[in-house]
């Protein structure tokens, strides 16, 4: 199995949809998250032993300093029962507010590790049909479908750690509309949202499943793609960028001329951590802006 096919069946944007997984996963109990930096995620209870802690090797990280390393477990006994225990961390495990060793699992059970809540939802539970959809919403951007900046930030952290395990490459991206307000200065607010809906539609069959594009803000965009050097990411962004600039946008019998400048960046050097990477395809967008837009510009280490 290559390193992108194992990235891939990690990936929750893999090829396999998010809804289709939760429908395989349905007869499991499952844990989500009500409360902490990674609210809306759901961990489906697929081994007799899941462990819940702050390395990413554990079947349920949670990326919070509050966290042990290994800081309980999620057991399925022998009868059906699902039992939580704590492992001896440093800040204790609670449930429904009490601090505990080990507790049965119920419907609706609630248990805190350091500055997340999570629920315990069982098997076959309607539950299941209600968190998913209050997941998918809290991801997603409305207008255009793709994910949104909380999650973003959320996969890139889980895809940097899985290559920084797997010694591959990743590269980012984040790509900002030149002259977005005088789009919106000439059609209104609802040509600005044509135009975004559009790009959306344009470029989302450009990437792989494994990457990921997300919405920043207005008009700014981010790109995550493992398993992918600087020059990797540099195709990428011509290619979105080409699939903008090359077909005029319409609406209402007006046509807009809509561009977009891009900033690559690759995992590399001081740029082993999410936010000095962000920082660095942050640098790569200014350039492209100065040097005249409507371009793709990468980060270059200083010789």
């Amino acid at each position: 199995m290559d390193d992108e096919t194992t990235l891939g069946s990690i990936n929750l944007s893999s090829n396999l949809s998010r809804r289709r997984m939760d429908w395989i996963n349905y007869h499991l109990a499952c844990l989500v998250v009500v409360a902490g930096p990674v609210i809306g995620e759901k961990f489906p209870l697929a081994k007799e032993r899941m462990v819940i802690g702050r390395q990413q090797d554990t079947e349920i990280p949670i990326d919070d300093p509050l966290i042990s390393r290994k800081h309980a477990e999620v057991v399925r006994e022998a009868d059906g029962t699902v039992v939580l225990r704590d492992l001896g961390s440093k800040n204790g495990t609670f449930f429904n507010d009490v601090k505990v060793r080990e507790r049965v699992l119920m419907e609706g059970d609630l248990l805190r590790v350091g500055n997340s809540v999570l629920r315990y939802v069982g098997p076959n539970s309607l539950e299941h049909l209600y968190r998913d959809e209050m997941s998918e919403r809290t991801r997603r951007d409305g207008l255009t479908g793709f994910f949104n900046k909380q999650a973003f930030h959320l996969y890139l952290e889980r895809n940097l750690q899985r290559c920084k395990d797997l010694h591959a490459s990743l590269s980012i991206g984040l790509i900002d509309f030149d002259g977005f307000k005088k789009i919106t200065d000439r059609g209104g607010p609802p040509a600005g949202d044509h135009v975004l809906k559009e790009f959306a539609g344009r470029v989302k069959n450009s990437i792989r499943p494994t990457d990921l594009l997300a919405r920043f803000g207005d008009d700014e965009f981010g790109l995550i793609l493992p398993l992918t050097n600087l020059m990797g990411g540099r195709i990428v962004g011509e290619r979105l960028r080409t699939r903008v600039a090359d077909h005029p946008f319409m609406l209402d019998g007006q046509t807009f001329i809509v561009t977009i400048s891009v900033g690559i960046a690759e995992r590399s050097g001081g740029a082993e951590d999410a936010d000095a990477l962000v920082v660095r395809a942050d640098t790569a967008l200014r350039e492209a802006k100065r040097m005249g837009r409507n371009l793709t510009y990468c980060f270059m280490e200083p010789k």
